[in-house]
């Protein structure tokens, strides 16, 4: 049996630690909602202060019964719910983990923070110009504008990261030296099978698969659409040399292909997401090109603003098992 003094100090402490717990429970939660129920780590934070709040309430009821059913069911209770909240809290531990190998370093801050974030289409798309809205701006194929005076490199590899946070495959069309660049940027989701790339290649005169990188000879383009004709619907497609094909094969050649790809990704139900250098080509040109895509966009000051396209909902896919190619091709995207 507790001694009055005992027992009123007790009881301070139990209460302030119901109020204490209450408050976390509140603020946690509230953190939660705040981040669009991004990351189950908050939920189970306020989880932690209901448990910390049994853990000092029930033992105290169990001191002071003088009944012994009632103490045995309340032992038995806080066995029970300490082995609900620590399976919890290790499963938890193992989503965590494998954030850790699957998610990209440099993106693990926005995970632990908000997660895998699914946000619906904001109201007044032309005030949004920020790169954190490309979920909404890439839901139809989209010809992203840029000039000598930006990184597009960057907005290429954070598309590709959005893409991914939104558990779209991709599939990322590059040529040296920056097909390069982006396997050692974004190589991880190539190694976790979230993303593949095919390099356009004037040295390679056979198509091949090199570290996992099909390597596609640039005289032998039409094999592209073997590539591709596989892949699974809602399946994004990054195609970023179109300057250099313009460059290299010629207007009509680099259109005639563009214009067919548009027309099959379309049909397929394939996301394309293209890049053009705005200042390497006279207007008429560009004019050409911008009326193949639905979007249309621009990069300035490492922002993609829309300047033309509509407010469809985003469709999204779970990587994994999903993206693959039939046995039938011979390179295949695996």
């Amino acid at each position: 049996m507790l001694t009055p003094e005992i027992t009123i100090i007790h009881i301070i402490f139990v209460s302030i630690s119901m109020a204490c717990g209450l408050a976390a429970i509140y603020f946690w939660l509230r953190v939660y909602f705040e981040t669009k129920k991004g990351s189950i780590a908050w939920l189970l934070l306020a989880l932690t202060a209901i448990f910390l709040i049994t853990t000092s309430v029930f033992p105290s009821i169990a001191i002071s019964s003088q009944d012994a059913d009632i103490t045995e069911m309340i032992l038995l209770f806080m066995g029970l719910w300490s082995m609900v909240y620590t399976g919890i809290f290790a499963a938890a531990g193992i989503m965590m983990f494998q954030a850790f190998q699957t998610v990209p370093r440099e993106k693990l801050g926005d995970f632990l923070i908000e997660g895998m974030v699914f946000t619906e289409p904001e109201e007044g798309m032309e005030t949004l110009p920020e790169v954190e809205q490309i979920s909404t701006l890439l839901s139809r194929s989209t010809l992203i504008e840029y000039t000598p005076r930006t990184r597009y490199e960057d907005s290429v590899i954070e598309i590709c990261l959005r893409l991914y946070g939104e558990m779209v495959n991709t599939v990322l069309v590059s040529t040296q030296p920056r097909t390069a660049m982006y396997q050692e940027k974004i190589g991880d989701l190539m190694d976790i099978g979230a993303m593949k790339f095919i390099e356009i290649s004037s040295t390679n005169k056979n198509l091949s698969n090199e570290e996992g990188i099909i390597k596609l000879p640039d005289d032998e383009l039409d094999k592209f659409f073997e590539l591709t004709s596989k892949l699974p619907k809602g399946c994004a497609v990054v195609f970023e040399p179109i300057t250099q094909l313009l460059l290299t094969e010629g207007e009509e050649k680099c259109y005639t292909f563009i214009s067919e790809m548009v027309q099959r990704f379309a049909s397929s139900e394939l996301l394309l997401v293209g890049m053009i250098n705005k200042a390497a080509h006279d207007e008429q040109t560009i004019s050409r090109f911008e009326g193949l895509f639905l979007n249309l966009a621009e990069e300035e000051d490492a922002k993609i603003r829309l300047v033309k396209g509509g407010k469809e909902e985003y469709i999204r896919f779970y990587v994994g098992d999903k993206f693959y190619m039939e046995p039938d091709v011979e390179v295949k995207l695996e």
